[in-house]
């Protein structure tokens, strides 16, 4: 696998899992769980990656899953495509487009954002 696929890889099983990408990322992950479980099903060290994904971070997982495409060049190129078409997927899936406009007249904080994890703070502590 193309190194530079991992960090995409990551990325989307951190999608996936985090429930950041919603159904898409459920159908996405079954997608996933069952190419690898047709290739290695009889590999512990691969399906305890898909298994635990949820408890460990997803470059760890996404390396093992991409150490054992390395030996497999058909399976590394199925991984590749559902790597690219589900990163775009989930990218179209989330785009987001934030727009104040006509006779909008803003008198305070205006916060414009898509997907947020965590604390957003516009107030004065």
């Amino acid at each position: 696998m193309d190194p530079s696929v991992i960090p995409t890889l990551a990325a989307v099983i951190s999608a996936i899992v985090g429930g950041a990408a919603g159904e898409v990322g459920k159908n996405a992950w079954t997608s996933l769980t069952a190419l690898i479980r047709r290739r290695f099903g009889d590999d512990a060290a691969v399906t305890s990656a898909i298994e635990r994904a949820e408890s460990r971070p997803p470059e760890e997982t996404a390396e093992i899953i991409a150490a054992h495409a390395a030996a497999d060049p058909s399976f590394q190129e199925a991984l590749d495509r559902w790597t690219v078409e589900t990163s775009r997927l989930i990218q179209s899936k989330h785009d987001v487009s934030n727009t104040i406009s006509g006779n909008a007249r803003i008198t305070g904080p205006v916060l414009q954002a898509g997907d947020v994890f965590g604390s957003i703070n516009l107030g004065k502590s």
